[in-house]
């Protein structure tokens, strides 16, 4: 019964450190109000999807999503409140999303690849956690998975610690 209670202590959200918003600026080619759109997207897919006594992978899955949400737009209201309770292990008020989980993957991907095309090393950096996050939203797609694939290959491991503040131990990632 003591290993149950010491597990449940193992897993808690850890908030990602967001000091200055890395993606939050003209020079990525993506409007504001599309960040923000996509920011709210991202929030409600993980509060609508990680249920509470979660697992620690569903638990970084989490802070990983919330993470980049608020790096693509540190004001939004739904990821803001989301990380809150997260951090807090308050009960999570359910988000009526704007896409499905199919289609926001679809627009991730989309965008990601328009990132990529448009060339810049911030664009290129975020296409890349655009590709890992539509993956994550959606398993299924087979395009993300082959883009976020080829995006490994040929730019590199995605890197969390710029985003999350610390080294991530999750496969797969850096």
């Amino acid at each position: 019964m003591n290993c149950g209670v010491s597990l449940s202590a193992e897993i808690k959200y850890t908030e990602p450190e967001v000091k200055e918003a890395r993606f939050d600026t003209a020079d990525v080619n993506l409007l504001k109000v599309d960040r923000d759109k996509l920011a709210s997207s991202v929030a409600a897919y993980v509060v609508n999807s990680v249920k509470d006594g979660a697992d620690a992978a569903a638990m970084e899955k989490a802070r990983k999503l919330l993470g980049f949400a608020l790096h693509l737009s540190p004001r939004n209201r739904d990821a803001v409140i989301a990380n809150f309770q997260f951090k807090k292990g308050l009960a999570k008020r359910k988000i009526q999303p704007e896409y499905s989980p199919v289609t926001l993957a679809e627009v991730l991907q989309s965008r990601a690849m328009f990132l990529i095309k448009n060339g810049g090393n911030l664009n290129v950096d975020l296409a890349g956690y655009m590709l890992f996050v539509a993956v994550q939203v959606d398993s299924t797609n087979e395009t993300a998975i082959y883009e976020l694939e080829m995006y490994r290959k040929d730019i590199g491991a995605i890197d969390w610690s710029s985003l999350l503040g610390e080294v991530t131990k999750a496969k797969g990632s850096k």
